[in-house]
């Protein structure tokens, strides 16, 4: 063999390694952006994404495959038709006539889970570090508050000694900060307990105030918090999760009965009279309640039991009548009704 051919073999070689380097290089970053996008959902193709008209009822969709926990949206009128699903995925999430809010999940070591605001077409937008395990999720009527609710230990409300942290945010401004420390009154008196904890906000239209559950020595408290003031109020024992009604008038609410402490039932209290009715939703569900319109309240119920990575959301009707299935593999559900609808591009 002459050496030129000897070189020219040697060459070639050498061409052969830089372009299985270059090939490899390319499939590392193209493997990048892909898990970048799975972090966030990804872009979807195809066009724009039309939202329903009307009044909306927006979930996280739960059907198996690529989408799973992916955004979704359906009128709140015709809840048979095919759901359109965004490209934002969530770990929970709540929506409001002017935007959104969706609590996921990173691929960041250094910050695992964050929140992300939505826009009026529920377009993911400015980020939050979220110091926990996403839990409830909220933001009020008029988009100006936010509030986010974390597993800061990773354990759950049925585990000793678990820890929540509560943040209200400002859309656009400076946070409103740690509910845990607001100023908590109890029976009219400044209480300094240790282990509070607060968690599953539901705001009230127009203004400052909202209402939550706080928790101290094995007890659970429904309290009216004001944001201007850093007040939380204690209103009343053995509340968890308040949703206030689109009217202003009514609370839904689990709260635990029998002998096994952890068992909840749904019951709603007429805040003019002080008179609570529970529902007749018999089985005990762990959720943050959400009302479909003045007469309904609709919940996520696992399937499998407890602690199950699907569930269906269900509605049941504050005049009686067994509970039904509203939409099936999807749960952390709220409505909006949007003041315009546009296509989200």
């Amino acid at each position: 063999m002459t050496r030129l051919s000897q070189r020219g073999i040697r060459d070639g070689k050498i061409m052969m390694v830089i372009t299985v380097l270059v090939i490899a290089v390319a499939a590392s970053c193209v493997a990048s952006s892909v898990l970048r996008a799975s972090a966030t959902g990804g872009e979807r193709g195809g066009g724009s994404v039309e939202l329903p008209e009307g009044r909306q009822i927006v979930f996280r969709s739960l059907r198996p495959g690529p989408a799973f926990g992916h955004i979704a949206v359906l009128p709140a009128a015709d809840v048979r038709r095919e759901r359109v699903v965004l490209p934002t995925r969530c770990e929970r999430t709540a929506a409001s006539p002017t935007g959104g809010l969706c609590l996921r999940q990173t691929r960041n070591p250094i910050q695992p889970f964050a929140a992300t605001l939505l826009d009026d077409r529920l377009r993911p937008g400015e980020e939050i570090p979220l110091n926990g395990i996403p839990s409830r999720a909220r933001i009020s009527e008029d988009g100006r508050y936010y509030a986010t609710t974390a597993f800061v230990t990773g354990h759950s409300y049925l585990s000793e000694g678990f820890s929540t942290e509560t943040v209200i945010g400002r859309v656009g401004g400076d946070p409103a900060g740690d509910v845990e420390r607001f100023t908590f009154l109890l029976n009219g008196q400044p209480n300094e307990n240790a282990d509070r904890n607060v968690w599953g906000v539901t705001f009230v239209p127009g203004g400052e105030r909202f209402f939550a559950t706080v928790a101290t020595q094995d007890r659970r408290y429904l309290v009216e918090g004001d944001i201007g003031r850093r007040t939380l109020t204690a209103l009343r024992d053995n509340v968890e999760c308040p949703s206030l009604s689109p009217d202003g008038l009514r609370l839904a609410y689990k709260k635990r009965t029998g002998l096994n402490s952890d068992v909840w039932r749904f019951h709603v209290l007429n805040l003019a009279t002080g008179v609570e009715t529970p529902l007749a939703e018999t089985r005990s569900v762990d959720d943050q309640a959400a009302w479909l319109d003045d007469d309904h309240v609709m919940y996520a119920v696992p399937k499998g039991g407890a602690g199950g990575r699907n569930a269906d959301v269900w509605v049941v009707s504050l005049r009686g009548g067994a509970p039904r299935l509203l939409i099936p593999d999807a749960d952390s559900p709220t409505v909006r009704a949007p003041a315009a609808d546009r296509p989200l591009r």
